[in-house]
């Protein structure tokens, strides 16, 4: 039988009843006795106790533990909560041939204040250098797109005060791993233990690397000896891996995977536009967003590479919005068959009928 927690009235009334035929033969306790504001007082210490203990019994499982509790059960197999990264790309300098930019010099962005340091001392020639920086502190923060300034902190003879972010931009900053995900790897890793560079062993090394939440895996991708891993990073704004996460990947698997692979490729999905076009009962601007979120949340959960993207899932979502009345689906017309290396990707919301608009 499941451990149920009392609660706070029924221990009181327990104690109340306890003191009662102890002491007072069965008498009830006076409202304003002793024995009443005793029996109140043990009551409120007791329902204090069985929180704790109510909170350690979701400790003895790992689909309920947390916090540290969470991290021990993970070093059981080894696994360890995956640190928060910091942002890294190529910024452009600009200024007088042949100035001197030393490394760990320091840039901040001037409307959000992070900072970011030069890994590489640069030395300008033609006009320009490009230098790899990266950001100070760690975290999902520090992404920055192409184009955005950063300012030197410190004047330097010959160099402009302002350099801007390359193509690609900064990428590759995640936090902290949460409970949630460090709770699925080590369910995943009792579920599809290591069987000597399985597909489920390369896509579980691929999360391995902090800002990866899924992975798929390609056996023979280029021919007999050859595998290939696609991946995605939810957590970011574009899913779509940069460049820099590409490479931190790979160097990841490479001394993992087996010596008989003769080739691994590391690659991001190719974007599947899909455009979802309905009509829907009330027209409202809440509902309008509420109804857009539910459909957001079907292509993060169900689009993966080499899958289909069910209409009817898609018409369910809209249907289970609170608020909904009725809806007509009008776009796509037919369940989305995704090729293999390809993601959905969910390029727009198209509402039709009075006030018509785009969302």
């Amino acid at each position: 039988m499941a451990w149920e927690r009392p609660t706070l009235t029924s221990l009181h009334e327990r104690i109340a009843r306890d003191l009662s035929g102890r002491l007072l033969d069965g008498s009830a306790l006076l409202r304003r006795s002793v024995l009443a504001v005793l029996a109140k007082v043990w009551a409120g210490a007791c329902h204090t106790l069985h929180s704790v203990l109510a909170w350690l019994y979701l400790q003895v499982f790992v689909d309920t533990a947390e916090g540290e509790y969470m991290e021990r059960w993970a070093a059981v197999w080894n696994i360890v909560r995956l640190p928060a990264s910091a942002a890294a790309g190529e910024v452009l300098f600009t200024g007088q041939d042949g100035a001197v930019i030393p490394a760990a010099t320091q840039l901040q962005h001037v409307s959000s204040g992070l900072q970011y340091a030069l890994e590489e001392r640069a030395v300008i020639s033609g006009g320009s250098v490009p230098a790899r920086v990266s950001a100070v502190e760690s975290g999902a923060a520090g992404d920055l797109a192409a184009g955005q300034p950063l300012q030197l902190l410190s004047p330097i003879a010959g160099v402009e005060s302002v350099a801007v972010v390359r193509d690609g931009g900064l990428t590759g900053g995640a936090d902290a791993e949460s409970d949630d995900a460090l709770r699925a790897r080590v369910l995943e890793r009792l579920r599809q233990p290591p069987r000597g560079g399985s597909m489920a062993d390369y896509v579980r090394w691929a999360k391995e690397v902090p800002g990866v939440t899924r992975a798929w895996c390609y056996p023979m991708h280029l021919g007999i000896g050859t595998v290939g891993v696609c991946f995605v990073c939810d957590g970011q704004e574009d899913p779509f891996p940069s460049e820099e996460m590409v490479r931190r990947v790979r160097e990841h698997i490479e001394p993992l995977r087996p010596v008989t692979v003769k080739e691994l490729g590391v690659f991001a999905p190719e974007p599947l536009d899909v455009t979802v076009r309905l009509r829907i009962t009330p027209d409202t601007e809440a509902l309008r967003a509420a109804v857009r979120a539910e459909i957001e949340d079907v292509f993060a959960r169900e689009g993966a590479p080499g899958g289909t993207l069910y209409r009817s899932h898609i018409a369910e979502a809209v249907s289970l919005t609170p608020g909904e009345q009725d809806h007509e689906l009008l776009e796509p017309a037919a369940d989305v068959e995704v090729p293999a290396a390809y993601l959905p990707r969910l390029v727009q919301v198209i509402f039709e009928g009075e006030g018509e608009r785009h969302a």
